[in-house]
């Protein structure tokens, strides 16, 4: 039976609380806990230092969520979608959950005011744009950095893109390195170049000699915005051209174009926008990229025509989960 509109209002509603539960949950590191064996109230109370009753009310309502399992009497215990929130699970989204419960979470709470203004949420927020803010607050910039470089979809990408006559990998904004090191673990004969800001560069060392790449990739620290390394054959862009308006978003592209050369292939990950009448992700994450700088998401038909007036030609789109698509691009003959 289909639910009354009422209900539907009201369960859309109700939704931030949802959000606010999984962060306060994992704020407090209640997934570990419970991994660890504390799994009543009583416990979890003793070892997070809170109000017991007031702990028992959450853990109820993360039963609900289908968070957790089980009650009080029996005692809690993490559901496979909660095992997702500990720190060190395969797949973890821990730090995707922090950074959407605090700063995220903040600035969507403007969201009048970006409609009416034409002014990032973020910046109204905190005063200052998003990258700006994140470069300067060190603490909430490591989360930020931990957060995009969450891997749940970069395995995806090597599976359906082919790199193998690829030489050099430039990925433009890499972050952390992560999609990189998929990229150079599934094709060893390809060497990489993590292309970001200093502050990044600086970190994304430590995660690529963790997979013991350090051999195989070069750092360049820079501005996408003002120069893009030469000398690669394939480039990834990998969630950027939806923070950047269309006259931005074209001068990146012939960058990239002008670095590659004549033969060379360009990858893009983003998460567009679904066809009028299907739903995805991706009309969802429009706004989202509203709010944090201004950005957008945008269908095929407008990718199409930002790779048309970039000098590429489109090679084909590849689904790769949680509505991402991997678009390969050439330049145009």
């Amino acid at each position: 039976m289909n639910e009354s509109p009422t209900r539907r209002i009201f369960d859309m509603m109700i939704a931030f609380g949802a959000s606010q539960s999984i962060y306060a949950a994992t704020k407090l590191g209640l997934p570990e806990h419970i991994a660890a064996g504390y799994t009543t109230s009583r416990e979890l109370a003793g070892v997070t230092s809170t109000h017991q009753q007031s702990l028992v009310q959450l853990l109820r309502l993360l039963v609900d969520l289908g968070v957790l399992r089980g009650n009080d009497d029996a005692g809690f215990s993490l559901t496979s979608a909660g095992a997702l929130l500990q720190e060190d699970a395969p797949g973890s989204l821990r730090d995707l959950v922090l950074i959407f419960g605090e700063e995220f979470y903040q600035a969507w709470g403007n969201l009048v005011h970006n409609i009416e203004s034409g002014r990032p949420a973020f910046d109204i927020t905190f005063g200052d744009s998003m990258y700006s803010y994140f470069a300067k607050h060190q603490d909430s910039g490591r989360n930020f950095d931990r957060a995009m470089n969450n891997g749940y979809f970069f395995d995806d990408v090597p599976k359906v893109v082919d790199f193998s006559a690829t030489k050099t990998v430039v990925d433009v904004a890499g972050g952390s390195g992560g999609l990189l090191c998929e990229i150079l673990r599934s094709n060893p004969g390809i060497q990489g170049v993590l292309f970001d800001q200093q502050r990044v560069i600086d970190s994304a060392k430590d995660l690529v000699a963790s997979q013991g790449l350090m051999e195989r990739v070069s750092f360049a620290a820079g501005d996408f915005g003002e120069r893009i390394p030469p000398g690669g054959d394939c480039y990834v862009l990998s969630r950027i051209l939806h923070s950047q308006d269309d006259e931005s978003g074209v001068r990146l592209l012939k960058r990239c174009r002008d670095a590659m050369g004549k033969d060379g292939m360009l990858v893009i990950v983003e998460r567009p926008v679904a066809p009028e009448g299907t739903t995805s992700l991706g009309v969802w994450s429009s706004v989202h990229m509203m709010v944090l700088v201004g950005g957008t998401e945008r269908s095929k038909p407008e990718y199409l025509d930002l790779l048309h007036r970039s000098g590429f030609a489109l090679d084909a789109i590849h689904h790769i989960g949680m509505d991402f698509v991997a678009m390969v691009a050439r330049p145009a003959r």
